[in-house]
């Protein structure tokens, strides 16, 4: 099997969820000796691509990897500036092939978000499947200036939906908005998110003589952290028995100063965020929009039950391991609350069924397994 797989950049150079999903795919459609050409851009990449990314593939996916820098370039902070800089990307990706000789070697193209805007345009008879992961401008906005943007981004999604010949979906809340842009379900693929099996704690989980929560993710509004401040100035009040730990790059003037409450900065390393994760309970995901967070995954495989916001696919991970939740204060509170008053016994059962969950759902091993049985269908 042959695939162009388009996409916005890869672990590790850029952060993001989407980023991780594009990397390790691509390994894992190595493993299973699929060609890949992986479409790729960021400002660090130069530095790996004349390592002749030694540093990112083994050599033995070397054999099957081809990768492609192609620069995405910033236009501009102006409304609109991210679907015309998505657009020019999509174009150069095109330009970088000649097409009437380069695609029909190709059995599919994989694009990550609206990188296939080009070759939805100039398909050559090869099917486009497209994966918009989240689908955050169709989910609730946490302000008026998101709320535009989502808005603008509207009428793009539609339209790449409509041109697409398969679109991707990983369920739950997303289901649901694919279904309500009238997308036929002979288009639809059902895949999941996951995670590499090194992430599955060894260990028996075990509940803490202090109940210890962890969020994990960069300050961006639509991530709820604002209203997960506001809940835990609230909570420090009244609940003295609680640790919470931030995980990611948040400034000062967002932090609050209480001993209860530790931020531990941007943290790469993914042996000491697992070590965090081995001695937290809960982890917490007060987005106001999500796809399938690859956080939570990761934490649920080091045995941590789950508080999240019921948005995205994240109905698909919380079963009866976790709280599901609004993103308001209030609610954010409650369901912290709620989670402080769980026994041993019922924490203990809540990360059990964590780490059950993804052993037999969510492992990139089963994950990619089933998405090659899509491809074959598609290429047929």
């Amino acid at each position: 099997m042959n695939i162009l797989l388009l996409t916005d950049g890869i672990t590790p150079y850029v952060t993001g969820g989407m980023q991780k999903h594009s990397y390790v795919m691509a390994k894992l459609l190595a493993k299973n000796n699929c060609t890949v050409t992986l479409v790729h851009c960021g400002i660090t990449y130069q530095h790996s691509f004349n390592q002749h990314y030694s540093d990112i593939f083994t050599e033995k996916e070397r054999e099957y990897i081809t990768p492609i820098f192609v620069p995405f370039i910033k236009m501009g902070r102006l409304p609109g500036h991210y679907i015309k800089e998505s657009k020019w990307y999509s174009k150069r990706i095109g330009e970088t092939y000649n097409l009437n000789q380069e695609l029909p070697k190709f059995d599919l193209i994989y694009a990550q978000g609206f990188t296939g805007w080009h070759f939805l345009e100039n398909k050559h008879h090869i099917p486009v499947i497209v994966n918009l992961h989240g689908y955050e401008m169709f989910q609730k906005a946490p302000n008026l200036k998101v709320k535009l943007e989502h808005f603008l981004l509207r009428p793009f999604v539609k339209q790449t939906l409509k041109k697409a010949d398969y679109v991707l979906s990983f369920g739950g809340e997303i289901d649901r908005i694919i279904s309500s842009l009238n997308v036929p379900n002979s288009k639809l693929i059902q895949q999941s998110n996951g995670i590499e099996t090194n992430w599955i704690t060894t260990n028996q989980p075990k509940t803490l003589s202090v109940k210890t929560f962890t969020f994990i993710g960069r300050y961006e509004r639509r991530k709820g952290i604002e209203e997960l401040t506001i809940a835990l100035k609230q909570l420090i009040k009244d609940e003295k028995n609680f640790i919470f730990n931030f995980i990611g790059p948040i400034a000062k003037e967002h932090q609050i100063n209480h001993s209860q409450i530790n931020y531990l900065g941007e943290i790469k390393n993914a042996n000491k965020i697992k070590s965090i994760l081995d001695d937290s309970d809960f982890l917490i995901s007060p987005s106001y929009s999500e796809g399938m967070p690859t956080v939570i995954l990761e934490s649920m495989a080091r045995g941590n039950a789950i508080i999240a916001t019921n948005v995205g696919a994240n109905s698909r991970m919380i079963n009866q391991n976790g709280i599901l939740i609004d993103s308001t204060p209030i609610s954010i509170e409650n369901g912290i609350k709620k989670a402080l008053q769980l026994n041993d016994s019922e924490l203990l059962k809540m990360k059990q069924k964590s780490i059950k969950l993804v052993k037999n759902q969510f492992t990139w091993e089963s994950v990619i397994q089933q998405q090659l049985v899509e491809f074959r269908k598609v290429i047929q």
